[in-house]
């Protein structure tokens, strides 16, 4: 395999992760934020940035391949697609409006990923984003994809694992979890099935200010 993108112990490959994935070597954890199968983006607010759909998000996504991994994982979303998670495991909760004022807007104010863990306790983690202000926003800096994560909302994740020392991304979107090991000093390997992502996370890592 060929990487689209290779600098510094991150690693970018472009095309379906079911056809990749048994190529790589073996990962510490997976942190990830596949599609959820709710069509994310339609649901926006009159005169939002109106974004193309997202590969596999207009139906439940099979996941079983991502499941069958070995290594510990953090998936967002997986409260939607709760038939295909292997066990209980421990849940994370992202508060992402921190101020309730903002609870009432568009959308839910919170949300969960799985985690592998199958001991200890459930995470919070309180980060702004939406509302009245973007984590990780710089002004004329624009979400480059609907589903977008803030990347101290990564930083929190990679944290609670240290010893994971290289970290898979199987559903990347713009790179955010990359440029979260990036800045956490970890390999990285990100797959991606559109270009035009594989395309913005290149350009996102390859900034003196990661953004």
């Amino acid at each position: 395999m060929k990487p689209y993108y290779e600098h510094a112990g991150i690693t970018i490959y472009h095309g379906d992760c079911r056809k990749i994935l048994a190529g790589l070597p073996k990962v510490d954890l997976v942190l990830t934020d596949p599609p959820y199968g709710i069509n994310a983006t339609q649901r926006h607010q009159p005169g939002a940035t109106q974004y193309s759909p997202i590969v596999g998000d207009q139906e439940e996504p099979d996941l079983s391949l991502l499941f069958g991994i070995d290594a510990d994982m953090v998936v967002f979303g997986a409260n939607c697609f709760p038939s295909q998670l292997p066990h209980r495991g421990r849940w994370l909760v992202w508060d992402k409006r921190v101020d309730p004022r903002c609870d009432s807007m568009l959308g839910s104010p919170v949300e969960l990923a799985w985690t592998s863990r199958t001991s200890g306790f459930d995470w919070i983690a309180r980060i702004q984003h939406g509302g009245v202000v973007n984590a990780d926003s710089r002004g004329h800096m624009p979400r480059c994809h609907p589903t977008q994560k803030p990347i101290s909302l990564m930083s929190f994740c990679l944290n609670k694992y240290p010893n994971a020392r290289l970290i898979l991304d199987p559903y990347m979107g713009s790179g955010t979890t990359l440029i979260s090991c990036k800045q956490n000093r970890r390999s990285a390997i990100g797959i991606e099935i559109e270009e035009k992502y594989c395309e913005m996370a290149a350009k996102r890592l390859a900034q003196e200010v990661l953004w």
